[in-house]
């Protein structure tokens, strides 16, 4: 019998909308860039990935060569992309149709840029409320993520 040890690791980039690009370059530099990098160097690594909608067209505009290495990683499933509110809304605050636009624009842009069709939402600062089920899977989306934090606050 061997023993192994399983670690469910998802990590989430973001950039607010109208930041400088000084922020969003050193943060290309000094996180997004070497994040890639290490994945490509240990394929047996495996995470889940989220993207804001605000740091992806930044990236679309000024290293559209580090999506397409995303989007290799994708292929060779060893990043599973997250979709969520494109502009990380608080989604319990806006209206209904709202909230279904937030997350189809991200999930097409997942699509669009790396060939994938997202099953999984990150949730802006973690913000539940037990209507949301509804609108992940009219939006298409299987799960989300939480921490025990907000269980245990309830």
């Amino acid at each position: 019998m061997t023993n192994k040890l399983y670690l469910c690791l998802v990590l989430h980039n973001h950039q607010p909308v109208g930041n400088f690009d000084f922020v969003f370059e050193e943060a290309y530099a000094h996180a997004y860039e070497p994040l890639v990098a290490a994945l490509e160097r240990h394929p047996g690594v495996r995470i889940t990935l989220h993207w804001s909608g605000s740091l992806r067209d930044w990236l679309h505009q000024h290293h559209p060569e580090l999506l397409q290495r995303v989007r290799v990683l994708v292929g060779r499933k060893q990043i599973e992309p997250l979709s969520g509110g494109y502009y990380e809304p608080v989604l319990v605050a806006l209206p209904d149709a709202d909230k279904i636009g937030q997350l189809a624009k991200h999930n097409d842009v997942v699509q669009q840029d790396f060939g994938f069709r997202p099953r999984g939402a990150w949730l802006a600062e973690r913000v539940w409320e037990p209507h949301l089920p509804k609108f992940l899977a009219e939006a298409g989306l299987e799960y989300t993520l939480l921490d025990d934090t907000r269980f245990a606050q309830a």
